[in-house]
């Protein structure tokens, strides 16, 4: 009887380092790299022909007319299904539990993930003036698929709170307060926690940053390393600017048998889940803990089954130090008591490639357990302000049950009917501080800060402060969550809150 269990069998993944502005690779011809290595890894010269869909990972560096098209001539591949995503770091992931649908269901028998970012050869070209000759398009992309939506709402952007990295210190210093640290603790802390995901980061041959920053570099505020969105120093922040490409090809154990692909290849996909926090920022029920993380983790290790103390290794998305931090406490780990939270680096260290580095991590596993193929990894990814999610585990270990997973409508569901403080876009009054940053220039000085407050009567508020440089220095030594102040609605301008 046929199982259809869903396998990875191939993953791919490139590094690209070159400085060279002339010939330098473009983002598809990355992707071709990787999908080569993909068939080469896993031992079947002619696998790509029993692929049926072909899905591209959007690219933020360089837009095509057709990205997944394209990649398919250049590898003389001929699928029925060839699609193109929208923006999110969820997308691999998910893209992975999407698949595993489809081959369990037979609705295909093999498909091919893949993504690439050309930043580096992008901004290098930029400055020194140089006019990349590659293949380009503007347009609307063919058969696209996943959620389009923005990420910030306009009342957000309004505040200046529309970047990840203007909104995700909003998240940190929220977490800092939950957990009762001082400034200065949580500062120390921050440090610790990136340097050991640097640590990871130099022991890693595709790490695009292989030198291990020390706790104090990662810290002290430097030319090199400004203050970015307080309490963010710019070496605790996702780096895009990196040209890295990663790829993977997924069936059934049924297709890999008939293939012959060694079996030391087959890595099961165990269970997958994927749910959306309540969308915009400022609908929150909480900026220090996701109710969407622990439904999806939830949903993921019971269909697997097996408990968050059976899972061997973590990679955790890590955009930023919040994330995989308020992911851990969200799943319920120990937050005095955390293990490893990388494989790879993470985003800092690793390399933030674009949308897609979540491959990279599910890639990383994919290697590890074949190693230890009696193990369990577990991989998170996030896309926007802590918004989109998607995780999956993974084994070596044969599933006990058939590939069949709960309704995201229904993990939805539960999500979306959680009570969410009103939020009152023309706040007037007194008003505490719920959440906060302080945004710096290039140049380092502080410019603009950013509050999330709540009123009186328990309605949610954004507004921003005065430019005074006194007030953002005390807000930057001293505890202003909880701090009360008083708000006056802007007249399409931002609501102003002084102290």
């Amino acid at each position: 009887m046929s199982t259809r269990h869903p396998i990875i069998v191939g993953v791919g993944q490139i590094t690209n380092r070159s400085a060279e502005v002339e010939g330098a690779l473009h983002p598809i011809e990355m992707a071709k790299m990787a999908v080569r290595d993909c068939v080469q890894d896993c031992e079947c010269s002619d696998i790509l022909s029993h692929v049926d869909s072909m899905v591209v990972v959007n690219i933020i560096s360089w837009q095509y007319a057709d990205p997944a098209n394209m990649l398919c001539e250049m590898l003389d591949m001929k699928p029925r299904i060839r699609e193109y995503t929208t923006i999110g770091g969820n997308t691999p992931q998910w893209l992975v539990n999407r698949a595993a649908d489809k081959i369990a269901s037979g609705e295909i028998e093999a498909s091919v993930l893949v993504g690439a970012e050309a930043m580096y050869s992008v901004n290098k070209a930029r400055k020194v003036g140089h006019t990349l000759s590659w293949p380009s398009s503007e347009g609307i992309f063919p058969n696209m698929i996943g959620d389009d939506r923005q990420g910030a709402s306009g009342h957000e952007a309004i505040h200046g709170a529309m970047f990840p990295i203007q909104v995700y210190p909003l998240f940190e210093n929220a977490l800092r307060a939950d957990r009762g640290l001082t400034i200065d603790q949580h500062r120390k802390m921050l440090s610790d926690f990136c340097a050991e995901f640097s640590m990871v980061a130099s022991k890693n041959p595709l790490a695009w940053f292989r030198d291990a920053r020390s706790s104090h570099e990662i810290c002290e505020v430097t030319d090199v390393n400004r203050m970015i969105g307080f309490p963010y120093t710019k070496f605790m922040n996702a780096i895009i600017d990196v040209n890295q490409a990663a790829g993977l090809i997924i069936t059934s154990d049924e297709v890999a048998t008939k293939l012959s692909i060694p079996r030391d290849k087959w890595i099961y996909v165990h269970g997958g889940a994927e749910a959306n926090d309540k969308w915009f920022v400022s609908e929150r029920t909480c900026y220090s803990y996701s109710p969407a993380i622990k439904e999806v983790s939830e949903a993921t290790l019971s269909m697997a089954g097996v408990s968050l103390d059976r899972i061997s290794f973590f990679d955790l998305y890590s955009c930023f130090p919040c994330a995989p931090l308020i992911a851990a406490k969200s799943m319920g780990m120990d937050m005095n008591s955390l293990p490893p939270l990388t494989i790879t680096g993470g985003l800092p260290y690793f390399g933030g490639a674009g949308n897609n580095y979540s491959m990279h991590a599910i890639a990383h596993a994919v290697e590890r357990l074949r190693q230890s193929p009696e193990q369990f990894g577990y991989i998170s990814a996030l896309g926007w302000f802590i918004t989109e999610h998607a995780a999956g585990v993974y084994s070596g270990v044969e599933p006990k049950s058939p590939w069949n997973r709960e309704s995201s409508e229904n993990i939805q569901h539960k999500i979306d009917v959680m009570e969410s403080p009103e939020l009152n876009e023309r706040p007037e009054g007194p008003a505490a501080v719920e959440t906060y940053t302080v945004m710096h220039g290039l140049q380092g000085v502080p410019e603009q800060a950013i509050v999330v407050a709540r009123l009186e009567d328990g309605k949610r508020c954004l507004a921003n402060t005065e430019r005074d440089q006194d007030l953002f220095r005390c807000m930057e030594t001293e505890e202003f969550i909880g701090k009360t102040g008083t708000i006056s609605t802007g007249d399409n301008t931002p609501n102003t809150m002084q102290f």
